[in-house]
C-alpha cells in the first residue's frame, strides 16, 4: 500500500487487496461495506455509485503487457472522498505505479496536480492513464503502418499472423473502452453534485479525453479491416493463379499421356510397334499435342 499526499490531498494506492488490507482501509476511511466488499473482487463492467461522504468508481483500462506483448484490459476501482483518493488493482498497472513514483518525488508538480479536491487527482490520474492508451495507439499505428507496406510489397503470408496480432489488440481496447462512456457521463453528473459546480470541466474534460481516445480505435480498426481484406483477397488471387496453372499444365499432360498409354500397350500389330524411329514420331507427337494445347489455352487467356 503507497502514499503520496499535497497539503490538501492524499492519494492511496493498493495493489492484489487483501482482506485484512480492505478492513483496515473501510476503517480508516469509514468506507461503505457494500464497497468494501467489492473491493475484495474484479468487477467486469465499469460503473459509478454514490455512497453518503465518497464516490466508488470502477474503470477498465487497456494496459500493454511486455510478457504476452499483448493489449489487455486492466480493472481500477476509485473511492472517492472530498480529500482522499484510494485506488484498488488486482495485477501490476507500470503506467499507474510510476505516475504516483513521479509526484512522489516532484513536489511542487504534486502540488498542482492534487489540487484542493480529490476531484482534480481523479481527472489528472485518468487523463494520465488515456494519455498512457494514446501513446500504445501511435505504436500500435507505427505498426499498422509497417503490415501495411508488407501487403502490398507482395509478403501477404508473412503479413497475415502480424494483422491477426494487430486485430487483436485493437480489439482488446474496444472492449476495455466502449463501455466506459455511460459511466463517464455519470460521473460528470455525480462529480458535479460531490465536488460543486466548479468540478464540472474537470469531468467534462475527461469524457472529451475518452471521446478523442475512441475516435482512434475506430479509425485504426477501419484501417486494419480493410488491410486484413486486401491481404485476403491478395492470398486468395495467388492461390487462384497457383490452381489455375496447376490445372493448365494437367490439361497440357493428360492427352500426352493418354498418347503414350495407347502406344506402350503390349500388341504387336499397333502402329509404329516395329518402326526404328518409333520413339522420336511418339516424342514429337507428344510435343506437338502439347504446343497445340498450350496455344489453344493462351488464346482462351487461361495462361
Amino acid at each position: 500500500m503507497d502514499k503520496v499526499s499535497s497539503r490538501h490531498v492524499s492519494w492511496i494506492d493498493l495493489e492484489q487487496p487483501t482482506e485484512e488490507k480492505i478492513a483496515d482501509l473501510s476503517r480508516r476511511h469509514n468506507i461503505h461495506a457494500l464497497v468494501a466488499q467489492e473491493l475484495l473482487v474484479a468487477t467486469y463492467r465499469p460503473k459509478v455509485e454514490e455512497y453518503d461522504d465518497h464516490l466508488y468508481l470502477v474503470l477498465h483500462f487497456p494496459v500493454f503487457d511486455k510478457k504476452t506483448t499483448a493489449t489487455l484490459s486492466r480493472e481500477i476501482d476509485f473511492v472517492i472522498f472530498p480529500y482522499t483518493l484510494i485506488t484498488v488493482h488486482y495485477e501490476d498497472i507500470p503506467q499507474l505505479d510510476n505516475f504516483q513514483q513521479f509526484l512522489a518525488g516532484h513536489e511542487a508538480v504534486r502540488e498542482r496536480k492534487f489540487g484542493r479536491s480529490s476531484g482534480q487527482l481523479l481527472y489528472q490520474i485518468i487523463k494520465q492513464l488515456f494519455s498512457v492508451s494514446r501513446e500504445e495507439l501511435q505504436a500500435l499505428e507505427k505498426k499498422i503502418d509497417a503490415v501495411q507496406e508488407k501487403v502490398f510489397n507482395g509478403n501477404e503470408r508473412s503479413a497475415l499472423q502480424e494483422v491477426a496480432g494487430l486485430r487483436r489488440d485493437i480489439l482488446n481496447f474496444q472492449k476495455a473502452l466502449k463501455p466506459q462512456e455511460t459511466v463517464l457521463k455519470s460521473l460528470a453528473e455525480h462529480g458535479k453534485k460531490f465536488f460543486g459546480p466548479d468540478a464540472a470541466p474537470y469531468f467534462n474534460d475527461i469524457l472529451g479525453e475518452y471521446t478523442q481516445l475512441w475516435n482512434i480505435v475506430e479509425d485504426l480498426r477501419s484501417t486494419l479491416d480493410v488491410i486484413h481484406e486486401t491481404n485476403v483477397s491478395l492470398l486468395s488471387v495467388g492461390i487462384n493463379e497457383t490452381v489455375k496453372f496447376l490445372t493448365a499444365v494437367s490439361f497440357i499432360l493428360l492427352p500426352m499421356q493418354v498418347i503414350i498409354n495407347i502406344f506402350g500397350m503390349n500388341i504387336n500389330d499397333i502402329p509404329l510397334a516395329h518402326h526404328p524411329n518409333a520413339f522420336w514420331i511418339l516424342l514429337a507427337l507428344n510435343a506437338l499435342v502439347g504446343i497445340i494445347i498450350l496455344q489453344w489455352l493462351r488464346h482462351k487467356d487461361w495462361l
